[in-house]
């Protein structure tokens, strides 16, 4: 990945921002909806609302940002969707929570029957128990994570401008589509729904690390369609556009890799992954037709 000229902003860079912020207004403005449903069974919901309405401005606000701003400002304006993925992945979980939402489990798992023939979330571990087998599949899981963070923060290193906004429009677009379908279609996985026993649980380090990871930052209805392989697959996308052959065939490994731990280890029933794998795929292409045509 190589390295921008300091302060190089071209056309197609700055179209890229501006469709970044775009993204980001249009789904501020589907959570202030799905907010409102919320409206008299929380505290938090008139303010959640009225962030969420505000924050539809962000356009106008970033776009105040220019050449002649302090690079710290500069830095933020380029950064800060990156910063909101979290959030905005954290409070699906308390919308539902609040909303009492019902869940739509029973309709996916019934598409998952009938695409793939069984739950392959339950047969692939009745199937193969096998402890390395196990840990790999955790450990694939697990490197979800990498595959998230590494983009952005290798073009941040390398001070590559046009490769971070392209990696900031492309993992926003994936992940506030997967959101907003959370909103209004909320989905538990089978790790809710169809747990392992406790005498069938898995063990070991990566199931342990897996299984931390959870507890610690789930948010619950987000199993349809799986933002893990979906942000993986978008990952596999970036590789090919902006890292070497060795690191990009790596990322596509790894992106494979995740769509089959998801299902392994119970996180995600297999519709899950092949819905986020087509998703992401879909939105990469129309990226790269549009950007094409911009240039």
């Amino acid at each position: 990945m190589a390295r921008d000229g300091p302060g190089n902003v071209g056309t197609h860079d700055s179209l890229s921002m501006r469709a970044v912020d775009l993204v980001l207004a249009v789904y501020n403005g589907a959570a202030a909806v799905a907010w409102t449903g919320a409206l008299g069974r929380t505290a938090a919901a008139p303010w959640l609302v009225l962030v969420h309405a505000t924050a539809m401005a962000l356009p106008w606000v970033a776009s105040r940002v220019g050449v002649g701003s302090p690079a710290w400002l500069r830095a933020l304006r380029e950064g800060y969707p990156l910063l909101l993925l979290y959030p905005f992945y954290a409070e699906v979980g308390m919308l539902h929570v609040a909303i009492g939402s019902p869940w739509h489990d029973a309709a996916v798992s019934a598409w998952d029957r009938s695409l793939f023939g069984a739950g392959w979330h339950r047969e692939s571990y009745v199937l193969a128990p096998q402890r390395w087998l196990s840990e790999t599949m955790h450990a694939f899981y697990a490197s979800y994570y990498v595959l998230l963070a590494g983009p952005p923060l290798a073009a941040a290193w390398v001070r590559n401008g046009a490769a971070f906004r392209d990696i900031s429009l492309r993992q926003m677009l994936t992940y506030t589509a997967c959101f907003a379908v959370y909103l209004f279609f909320p989905v538990f996985g089978p790790g809710h729904m169809d747990p392992f026993p406790l005498d069938g649980r898995p063990e070991g380090l990566f199931p342990d690390l897996v299984r931390g990871a959870i507890a610690g930052g789930d948010s619950p209805g987000t199993a349809f369609p799986s933002s893990h392989v979906a942000g993986s697959v978008t990952a596999a996308w970036l590789g090919r556009r902006w890292f070497p052959r060795p690191v990009a065939a790596l990322m596509t490994v790894g992106a494979i890799g995740v769509a089959l731990g998801t299902v392994y280890t119970r996180n995600h029933y297999a519709i899950d992954a092949a819905a986020g794998a087509a998703l992401a795929i879909l939105l990469q292409t129309a990226v790269d037709r549009v950007g094409s045509r911009g240039r």
